[in-house]
């Protein structure tokens, strides 16, 4: 197995190298054929083996923007959207089992991401080929993105398998590692990456992660560990770091060249729509059509420039509907790229951090910062810290829908799944988890227990 998966890797390299037209990846044809021990003797090789990482992000199942990605089925999951559909939606419906397509390729997917990020680890970190310099950026980016998969999976799962092993047989008979045990591992990862990279992106296209990427994963970090203090210092130097704004227009949001990007991805191919755009942007109802929700919808105040900007109303026969309007480009796409992290998350975990630490004055005032910036009045600064909590879920799902799954997360961080009730009649206590794949349990017995309710 260990060897198949060698072989596969080496030959999507030669693929990437040899046929890509992808903008975000940049290498040169190796001078020389690829051999499996000189893969990391070569910088192009082992840049093509990072872009394949990037690459299985954008376009793999478990944090792709596409329709069977986290961004889209946790905004079913939750009460973001809608779904018209003429099949029957598991995930919509929160009627998902063991046996759950959706939850099995996250899983397989993101193993089989974070298996080939070990081995670029070890691989990058026992060659001697690269400048400190160079070593330090690649690495870095590694340690990264290990990090956000497993920081993922275990506010999907709880407790998982964290391993930084490419032994097929240890891998295969692992333990689960506790959830509190693996956000410390996690941690170690991120505090080494922010050591290892800087805020200069490796591209001028924000399509590598950079020093800000890893720092905001790490107060999210904080947030789940509850290092409150830890999680207000950092947030609040990525809210005051000057290269990124919150944009003023808010059709720019969502385009390549926007100042609150803090990490982006382009679509497959020049001119390309994004996933986003596929999925949300319509004129009429198909078997596939998700609309925003009823309780989304009368969220939002008249003059709430989020609604006016990034929401687009839709006729259908006698009824009005609602569309995710963020991405604009269904066709001839030169300005749009899949945004995964923007400086406005950094603004509502500083807020977050400081409501934790019973600092409500001070964390009105951040979210103010946002919603003047969205056409609203500031909230009064001596609300109470229910009405503040009341408020940040609001806020938050109004900045951040149809995004990474942030309604999803947030909720869970803030221990408020439970309010879902409200929208969705099938939603149980249980479903704070999702299931772990009963192939996987039957590969490895020391999986099990499965998760409860499954």
């Amino acid at each position: 197995m260990k060897k198949y998966i060698i072989t596969q890797l080496l030959f999507l390299i030669l693929v990437i190298l040899t046929t890509s037209c992808e903008s975000m990846i940049e290498v040169d044809l190796p001078e020389n054929k690829i051999n499996e021990k000189d893969v990391y003797q070569n910088i192009n090789t082992t840049k093509a083996v990072l872009s394949t990482i990037y690459s299985n992000i954008r376009d793999k199942f478990f944090l792709s923007k596409n329709s069977s990605g986290l961004a889209y089925s946790l905004s079913l999951y939750t009460d973001e959207l809608d779904y018209l559909g003429t099949s029957t939606n598991d995930l919509y419906l929160n009627t998902i089992n063991a046996d759950n397509n959706s939850s099995r390729l996250w899983w397989d997917n993101a193993y089989q991401s974070i298996y080939t990020i070990n081995a670029f680890i070890n691989g990058v970190s026992q060659s001697s080929a690269f400048e400190k310099q160079i070593k330090n950026q690649l690495l870095g980016e590694a340690y990264t993105l290990r990090a956000l998969h497993y920081q993922y999976l275990i506010q999907l799962y709880g407790d998982i398998p964290y391993t930084t092993s490419t032994d097929y047989i240890f891998n295969t008979s692992i333990y689960k590692t506790p959830y509190h045990l693996a956000l410390i591992e996690i941690e170690k990862d991120l505090l080494h990456a922010v050591e290892l990279l800087s805020y200069e992106y490796r591209d001028n296209q924000r399509f590598y992660v950079n020093k800000a990427v890893a720092e905001l994963l790490l107060v999210e970090n904080y947030l789940l560990q509850k290092k409150y203090s830890e999680a207000e210092s950092l947030a609040q130097k990525l809210v005051y770091n000057s290269l990124y704004n919150i944009e003023m227009n808010l059709d720019q949001t969502f385009k390549k060249t926007a100042k609150s990007t803090l990490w982006q991805i382009s679509p497959l191919q020049n001119s390309a729509a994004t996933p986003e755009a596929n999925l949300y942007l319509f004129t009429s109802i198909t078997p596939t059509t998700t609309v925003l929700s009823k309780k989304l919808i009368d969220s939002f105040d008249t003059n709430d420039m989020r609604f006016k900007h990034w929401i687009k109303e839709v006729k259908s026969n006698e009824s009005v509907l609602y569309g995710v309007y963020k991405y604009k480009n269904k066709t001839n796409n030169t300005d749009e790229y899949s945004v995964f992290f923007r400086i406005e998350q950094a603004n509502f975990l500083l807020a977050e951090s400081l409501y934790r630490q019973d600092k409500i004055s001070e964390a009105v005032q951040v979210i103010n910062t946002v919603r003047i910036k969205r056409g609203l009045n500031g909230l009064p600064l001596n609300i109470t810290k229910q009405e503040f909590e009341t408020q940040y879920l609001t806020e938050s799902n109004k900045e951040f829908f149809t995004e990474s799954g942030h309604r999803f997360f947030t909720l869970k961080r803030l221990e408020k799944l439970q309010i879902l009730k409200d929208a969705k009649p099938n939603w149980r206590e249980f479903h704070q988890l999702f299931p772990i794949p009963e192939k996987q349990l039957l590969i490895n017995k020391n999986l099990n227990p499965q998760n409860n309710g499954y």
